[in-house]
């Protein structure tokens, strides 16, 4: 079997490339009606594929977005997507190949991270991503959801149509801003590929939108599912939620347990620190249905990407961090509230780059890391300032998928 040909791929090229992605989970080649979607997940110069007799056998393509860190800094990332090797050049290293080309593409383009929600949990650690944010699924059971009083009851909800909500929710997103750690920009193309394909598509969504006094602050989608009980009841299934501030988001709540012929609450992603709970006269009305690994995060410049956040007040630590994948990446850093510098100094702390991306936004602590044995520890004292330096007021949340 000849050995393939790593490049970046032609404009030409980009439709066989997102056919092997597809196939390779399963799923049929695009159609031309999706393709004129479709299309637009590729930008030039950063889609790579492998090459064989001509035809494309393995691909991996990034989108550019911005991720919030903690601070409020907004980074240059790319979110990696479209990626995967037909099955008869599986489990030869061309995958190792085609990352390798990514990262250099990335770090040549200026992205200091990609990020992903990866489809396989286990192939993306050895390539150096980590999970960064957690998000949490829950489950509300409509006639056991009353609202306490003391929930704020500020501010409207309107619905909107769905072809309005292609102008709209774009800018409403970006104009909620770094409301948490971990919320990515969506590009112009990540609106048509996710969004504007699936109204297409047909799938019967409604909108809300949450103004305040300073007008709309936040949005939530949802659909109808038949949930196969008797009667006219249906589950909601609530895809997209973001928000603002706490009236807003107590305001999109009180819109969704107040829909009638309702016999559950379903929603997808939110903030592990959310006590929606707690907004109930019946603690039990709310149950978590699972949490899950979110955001995967790959540090592409180290230096760069801790220096670019902000820490809270506790002892400096010397950690090092340990990029196997690309050495140059490498090194040590002395971190302290005033920000992380390249330092010769003896590490206290030692991790892999994967184990850092995980502790970055403050969603794993290095000591429960180190329990785990994913930490080397010179000194044991240095873990809990390690914990207090990293830490963020609230949980980190992505909600956007990638």
């Amino acid at each position: 079997m000849r050995k393939a040909e790593i490049r970046r791929l032609e404009v030409d090229e980009y439709r066989a490339a997102y056919d092997v992605a597809r196939v390779s989970q399963h799923n049929p080649p695009v159609s031309t009606s999706e393709w004129d979607l479709a299309r637009h997940v590729y930008e030039p110069g950063l889609a790579v594929g492998a090459i064989v007799d001509g035809a494309v056998v393995g691909t991996v393509n990034l989108l550019p977005s911005q991720l919030t860190v903690p601070g409020g800094a907004s980074l240059p990332m790319a979110a990696s997507t479209g990626s995967g090797v037909h099955t008869d050049y599986t489990r030869q290293g061309l995958f190792n190949r085609l990352k390798q080309a990514q990262f250099d593409t990335a770090a040549e383009h200026g992205y200091l991270l990609i990020g992903n929600t990866p489809a396989q949990a286990t192939l993306y650690g050895r390539f150096g991503h980590g999970v960064s944010t957690q998000s949490r699924a829950l489950r509300i059971r409509k006639h056991e959801a009353r609202l306490r009083s003391e929930v704020p009851a500020e501010g409207t909800v309107r619905l909107i149509d769905p072809e309005s909500s292609l102008e709209l929710l774009p800018k409403l997103y970006e104009q909620l801003g770094p409301y948490r750690p971990g919320v990515i920009a969506r590009s112009a193309h990540w609106w048509k590929v996710y969004w504007e394909r699936a109204m297409r598509a047909g799938q019967h969504f409604r909108i809300a939108v949450h103004s305040g006094a300073a007008g709309d602050d936040g949005f939530a989608v949802y659909a109808a599912k038949d949930n196969g009980s008797p009667g006219p009841n249906v589950t909601l299934l609530v895809t997209d939620f973001h928000a603002a501030g706490p009236a807003a988001t107590a305001g999109l709540w009180r819109h969704l347990l107040s829909i009638d012929l309702v016999d559950e609450v379903c929603v997808r992603t939110r903030p592990t620190d959310e006590l929606v709970e707690a907004m109930l006269v019946d603690w039990r009305g709310c149950r978590t249905h699972s949490i899950d690994d979110e955001l995967w995060l790959r540090l592409l410049d180290v230096p760069a990407v801790l220096a670019a956040r902000t820490y809270c007040d506790a002892k400096p630590v010397v950690l090092e961090v340990v990029d196997a994948f690309r050495p140059a990446n490498s090194g040590r850093f002395r971190i302290s509230p005033e920000g992380a510098v390249p330092t010769s100094e003896t590490a206290q702390l030692t991790v892999d780059v994967d184990v850092l991306a995980m502790a970055y936004l403050g969603t794993t602590k290095f000591s429960t890391l180190a329990g785990i044995g994913r930490v080397q520890v010179a000194e044991p004292a240095a873990l809990a300032h390690a914990d207090r330096l990293f830490a963020t007021d609230v949980a980190s949340f992505c909600g956007t998928p990638v």
